[in-house]
């Protein structure tokens, strides 16, 4: 925020607040810029702000005032009750299963930006934001031409720009066919899960998915279920056998396992839909990292091999767009979308249109099919230069990072140095990894082992940063 909008921000807050009475005059500019160490012209940039919203006005020769025509709603009263009445026991109605905050998560340090080598996992490189390209479908969709598009209540329907784009450009390179019906946006992969899963959930009903896997999808499953049925991951994803039975609902990131990054087997795969069919369950798949896979060829989604509607697809733009921007959609038979987009109606009708409409544009133009070509050529030269440097320099630990991936996974199996440790020790020397026993639910295996990512880390920072983190790790 700059100067001149630091004195409009404050100023204004100042009448809000009546802490500036109606009609009050104004210090003058030369006097007020004066004050605040600040260029006249800074002054009158943020008065003539203040002026277009009609919050004061100039009269000549007088100054600047207030105006009196202003309706500020007054502060309320204090209480003046002495005895305060008891609290409602809040978390006590709430059960201690059914509190959120009680969920464990993968966390990074909210300024994890500001750190000279962060590996944080699946975030973007802001250095390679295609930000002109976005400006731009941005200012076309906002547009006064456009204004209708967005600016009104779609009732619970999505943009259908946007669910055109999907079905026609980003879902048939995923070997995906479906329609605009078939096709609900959310707010993000991770809206998509709750949905689904807030429709399945019933008295005894059972949901099952992988460990180590995803927590925040556990921690949903967690509050909606009666069960939630760890089941193992292998070289091959997966394990698809008898403790699948009896499952109402099955959670699998089959393209790139999570945390792991392992891909499920073709085997693995057939047997899965087999043992869905025969046992009349569902499965939810999470294709997260779908669009900065740079394997030539990776492998379909479930979605597209299953001929029994049971895959309910879910993934997002966040790995490769924004994280921030919060755009997914799921892809499911078409009673369940219609039965989804009401329940999401019920919460916040639709993600806001404009950002529809812009993500619209920004497809159609091909921005976002050259800024995932570029995006594979960066990825796969910084996994060739972290994985030659991991194996090269961290022989001692067990890595997995499978082609394709931007995260590797280390595992110490002497089981002598705790991942938690290492984590903490080397924010202190200014690199961010990330501790993964969040992803562990049954075993103690993931309390030795971190993550490290290559997305926002440019190329020529891999190897430095990595010595740093040895030099953490042999000082541990």
């Amino acid at each position: 925020m700059g100067l001149r909008d630091q004195v409009q921000s404050e100023i204004s807050r100042l009448i809000s607040t009546g802490a500036i009475a109606l009609g009050a005059r104004l210090p003058s500019c030369r006097q007020l810029a004066q004050d605040l160490g600040v260029s006249i012209n800074t002054v009158l940039g943020a008065y003539s702000r203040l002026c277009d919203d009609k919050l004061i006005a100039a009269r000549p020769r007088a100054g600047y005032f207030v105006c009196n025509e202003l309706r500020i709603p007054s502060n309320p009263s204090a209480s003046t009750e002495e005895v305060p009445p008891a609290k409602a026991d809040i978390l006590g109605r709430l059960g201690r299963h059914r509190q959120p905050s009680r969920g464990t998560y993968i966390l990074r340090p909210p300024n994890w930006q500001e750190f000279r080598y962060p590996f944080v996992c699946n975030q973007i490189d802001t250095g390679r934001f295609p930000i002109a390209e976005w400006r731009e479908c941005t200012r076309l969709a906002m547009n006064r031409r456009d204004l209708g598009i967005w600016s009104g209540d779609n009732q619970y329907w999505d943009a259908p720009e946007l669910l055109d784009q999907i079905c026609n450009r980003l879902l048939p390179r995923r070997g995906v066919t479906a329609r605009s019906e078939n096709v609900l946006v959310t707010l993000g992969a991770q809206q998509g899960l709750y949905l689904v899963a807030s429709l399945l959930r019933g008295a005894g009903r059972v949901v099952a998915m992988e460990d180590p896997g995803y927590p925040d999808a556990r921690n949903i499953f967690a509050q909606l279920f009666d069960e939630v049925r760890f089941i193992p991951v292998d070289a091959e994803g997966i394990v698809v056998d008898d403790r699948l039975r009896g499952a109402d609902l099955v959670y699998v990131t089959p393209n790139r396992q999570f945390p792991t990054t392992v891909s499920l087997s073709q085997a693995r795969r057939r047997a899965l839909l087999a043992l869905a069919e025969a046992e009349d369950f569902l499965i939810i798949e999470d294709d997260y990292d779908c669009d900065v896979d740079f394997r030539a060829s990776p492998p379909l989604p479930l979605y597209q091999i299953d001929r029994s509607a049971r895959v309910i697809y879910t993934t997002s733009l966040s790995k490769s767009l924004a994280p921030g921007l919060r755009l997914g959609f799921l892809v499911a038979p078409e009673e369940l979308v219609t039965e989804a987009r009401a329940l999401r109606g019920m919460m916040i009708r639709h993600p806001p249109l404009v950002l529809q409409h812009t993500a619209a544009l920004f497809l159609r133009f091909g921005h976002y099919d050259a800024l995932c070509s570029r995006l594979h050529a960066a990825f796969e030269r910084r996994w060739s230069i972290a994985g030659a440097a991991l194996a090269r320099d961290f022989s001692d630990f067990g890595i997995i990072g499978a082609t394709g991936g931007t995260n590797f996974m280390l595992t110490d199996p002497t089981r002598r140095r705790p991942g938690a440790a290492i984590v903490r020790r080397a924010l202190e020397e200014g690199v961010v990894v990330e501790a993964v026993e969040p992803c562990f639910f049954t075993g103690r295996e993931g309390g030795f082992a971190f993550r490290l990512g290559f997305s926002s880390v440019p190329a020529a920072d891999i190897e430095p940063g990595l010595a740093v983190l040895r030099g953490v790790i042999d000082d541990l």
